[in-house]
């Protein structure tokens, strides 16, 4: 008996091991959207991940169109001070207004975030503090989601194209089936930086590869995870090499 209870506690032991180590920083990359369309407040989460630097931006709902609240520095935490913050399993991002601070705590939860927002108000203008819960999905890419018009046929998935970013460059993209090809940099004539870029597209995923080369003075390499958003948008996942840019559009 003593020997079954032995064994026993080693599996319990071995996986909890496991489970601890599926946790990953990198879960939270990506574009999320609210899984109620009808929410009265965060309806969309864009989260860019970096090693252990994490950045969220967030949008609440307003009409006629979404409220940007911009985007922040975001605090990940691990499940201890022994632990590799690789591992976190939890963001706590601040968004400040001026009048009332927003801060979310964002933790996974299957294929989903659970996100729970609590909000402070500084204008003494009399209202209580307040939180709130929301959970929020992984936008998905079929053909043109979110290109096409109602009653419309979704476009193919085409990347091929010139593309702007937010580091302030310019990309050059081709896509051949599964594969992507490009070239970017930051000024035409006399560029700090320039990149060219290797990746395969799997689902609304792509997995690449990029490094700089000797047309601007920055030499760096590194890999990169890029969400397909939309036929006009791209967003980095995950990111290393020190990589710049995070969403890409067009």
């Amino acid at each position: 008996m003593r020997l079954m209870y032995s064994s026993l506690t080693a599996v319990l032991l071995v996986l909890l091991i496991a489970c601890s180590g599926m946790a990953s920083i990198d879960q939270f990359g990506g574009s999320w959207t609210n899984v109620d369309p009808n929410t009265g407040g965060i309806t969309r989460l864009d989260i860019a991940v970096e090693g252990a630097l994490v950045k969220v931006h967030a949008w609440g709902k307003c009409h006629p169109t979404d409220c940007d609240w911009g985007t922040v520095q975001a605090q990940p935490f691990a499940a201890s001070a022994s632990s590799d913050i690789a591992s976190a399993d939890t963001l706590i991002a601040v968004f400040d207004s001026g009048f009332s601070e927003t801060t979310l705590v964002i933790k996974p939860a299957g294929n989903r975030l659970n996100v729970n927002s609590y909000d402070r108000f500084k204008d003494n203008s009399g209202r209580s503090n307040y939180m709130a819960g929301y959970a929020f999905q992984k936008a998905s890419y079929a053909g043109g989601v979110g290109d096409a018009t109602p009653g419309s046929t979704p476009a193919p998935m085409d990347l091929t194209g010139v593309w702007n970013c937010d580091d302030g460059g310019k990309y050059y993209v081709r896509q051949l089936g599964s594969a992507i090809w490009w070239y970017g940099e930051n000024d035409a004539k006399n560029p700090s930086w320039s990149n060219v870029l290797r990746g395969t597209i799997g689902g609304n995923m792509i997995n690449a590869e990029w490094s700089d080369v000797p047309k601007g003075s920055v030499m760096s390499n590194g890999k990169l995870v890029l969400q397909i958003v939309s036929n006009n948008r791209l967003m980095a996942t995950s990111k290393t090499g020190g990589f710049g840019g995070s969403v890409w559009t067009r």
